[in-house]
């Protein structure tokens, strides 16, 4: 019986096409599938769980610490992102959601391919079906929760941005801060201290730079 069929998830990150190794991870479960290596495709669903997990929180967040085991790690999801507006629903989705996060890295570590070796008459438990199941809620998760991530209500937090892009506002940024001194020496800039520890409120400051810059460009037009 195959196990290759298309993935949910494949149309939500579309949304992030220069996301390269987010596809990546989504093709590697698809090859899984397209095998039929059910061991494989326990490691793949793991790793495109993961890989999401941090895409949201390096997008929100920037310095987030990424080396959490995967609980905590979706932890961390929930806390910079609302599942459900509504209270009593997103109580509901987190607790599906924790116990998906929560079994399925059970099921990888315990039976996946790269989890652990066995002896060469070991017969893995996990069958086709049983793994095109785990597949299924892998990208039904995946594709909701970067949908949510990408459907926030400030959509400005969806978007990654990068310290290079903004120079006019990092040198404006500059002119009203002092730079820092360092131990070893040197010195760092506000803007640079700024978004690399602090990336919601080099964000916020963007947002408002932006936003003041186009009022008073309409200002002047008028």
């Amino acid at each position: 019986m195959s196990l290759a069929r298309p993935l949910l998830c494949a149309e939500a990150f579309s949304l992030s096409m220069d996301a390269t190794h987010l596809n990546e991870q989504k093709e590697r479960l698809e090859n899984a599938l397209e095998v039929q290596d059910c061991s494989l495709v326990l490691d793949t669903s793991k790793s495109l769980l993961e890989t999401v997990f941090k895409t949201i929180l390096s997008d929100r967040l920037g310095n987030a610490n990424q080396s959490q085991d995967m609980n905590p790690l979706y932890r961390s999801v929930r806390d910079c992102l609302q599942l459900n507006d509504n209270p009593d629903v997103n109580e509901k989705i987190k607790i599906i959601t924790n116990s998906m996060v929560h079994n399925i890295s059970e099921l990888r570590n315990r039976y996946g391919a790269a989890s652990h070796g066995d002896d060469g008459y070991y017969v893995s438990p996990i069958t086709p079906t049983d793994a095109s199941f785990v597949a299924g809620i892998t990208d039904a998760f995946c594709s909701y929760l970067y949908r949510r991530h990408k459907e926030s209500s400030d959509p400005n937090l969806s978007a990654r941005i990068y310290y290079d892009d903004y120079e006019e506002f990092n040198n404006w940024l500059d002119g009203q801060f002092s730079s820092f001194s360092l131990l070893s020496g040197g010195e760092v800039s506000y803007s640079r201290l700024m978004f690399e520890h602090d990336i919601k409120g080099y964000r916020a400051s963007l947002l408002q730079y932006v936003s003041t810059e186009e009022d008073d460009e309409v200002e002047n037009n008028v």
